[in-house]
């Protein structure tokens, strides 16, 4: 059933987070990061909302990271100013935008080229704001990609530009494969060691940063137990979904989201964007609730095609969460810089 434009009259897939559920995956987490000693940075990819942002950071979370600067604002209009903008964009437009965002928080952005580096300079020494720089380990398939000459080239080209302070360098090891996901733990020590053995490298070169930092929910208690991991970037952890239980980082009943999807189109949408280990079709009911409530198989790929969810707590009304999902837009980099009054100006670092 649709409306007159053709949309869909209801929408296909409702969304529901359990806060108690919640409360208690936040706690274990931190309380494993503390034990270890890096600091936690929320991805809030995997719930776009400020109201679990909040709970992270007063968990314990030193800040957010985030991929779209246009979410990142919504964050720091909600009070949130310590932020790392996860993904090593290359559009000039999109750096006048990280620029500009850096005027009214604490701002760090990956890069794996010194393109990036160049165009980054420019943009902030033309905003009048200082943005940090992490330098990405590889990619997501493979943490070791960047030869050692290319990361000393891109460390001292953010250490030496203008209006660029070098943070540190950040690595993510996916799980590939069906096969790597009982390794998550040895997955994630292997990558937290090269990328301390990384930042050695560095130093020994005599270039100062302070963060090394590895990402991953279900790699992340291997990555915590390596000495000079300084944070490890997570977002599954706070909500959790029926992948995470499938290895073993969570229990079912761990999982704090829980959805109803329309027969058919929902589906195709719940199905999306699969973790590696996972098969297409397969269900798993939210303990307790019969056949109707799902647990997620994939959070982050669920996110994007909501625009709220219903946070249920006992002994209190349902709320509605407000699900972020603004993109960056090229016309809006466009337009001139303005500096509000207010703005926060970004201290050097």
């Amino acid at each position: 059933m649709s409306d007159d434009a053709g949309r869909p009259s209801r929408p296909l897939l409702t969304a529901y987070v359990d806060v108690d559920r919640l409360e208690r995956n936040l706690t274990r987490f931190h309380a494993l990061a503390a034990a270890h000693g890096p600091a936690v940075r929320a991805h809030v990819k995997a719930h776009r909302t400020v109201e679990i942002a909040r709970r992270q950071l007063r968990a314990g979370a030193r800040g957010i990271a985030v991929n779209q600067v246009a979410q990142a604002r919504s964050y720091v209009a909600a009070g949130i100013t310590d932020v790392v903008i996860a993904h090593p964009w290359r559009d000039p437009w999109r750096w006048r935008l990280i620029a500009e965002l850096a005027r009214d928080c604490r701002v760090a952005v990956h890069v794996d080229s010194l393109e990036s580096v160049a165009g980054l300079s420019a943009a902030a020494a033309s905003a009048d704001s200082v943005v940090g720089i992490r330098v990405q380990l590889g990619t997501g398939d493979d943490i070791t990609a960047t030869p050692d000459d290319t990361l000393l080239d891109l460390a001292r080209a953010a250490a030496a530009a203008r209006s660029l302070s070098l943070d540190g360098i950040t690595g993510y090891q996916a799980l590939t494969t069906a096969e790597s996901a009982p390794d998550r733990e040895a997955v994630g020590r292997a990558a937290a060691e090269y990328a301390v053995r990384s930042a050695g490298l560095l130093r020994a070169h005599g270039i100062a940063f302070r963060t090394v930092a590895v990402g991953g929910t279900p790699t992340a208690e291997g990555a915590m137990a390596v000495e000079g991991v300084t944070e490890v970037c997570s977002g599954a952890y706070a909500l959790q979904d029926a992948g995470m239980a499938a290895i073993g980082v969570c229990a079912p009943d761990d999982v704090a989201v829980s959805v109803t999807a329309e027969p058919g189109a929902g589906d195709a949408q719940l199905d999306a964007y699969p973790y590696p280990w996972q098969t297409p079709g397969e269900r798993m009911p939210r303990p307790g609730s019969g056949p109707v409530h799902l647990l997620p198989p994939h959070v982050c790929a669920l996110m994007p095609q909501i625009d709220h969810v219903t946070a249920r707590e006992q002994k209190r009304p349902d709320s509605t969460w407000h699900v972020l999902n603004q993109m960056d837009e090229p016309d809006r980099a466009a337009r001139p810089a303005t500096r509000s009054p207010q703005a926060a100006r970004t201290p050097r670092r």
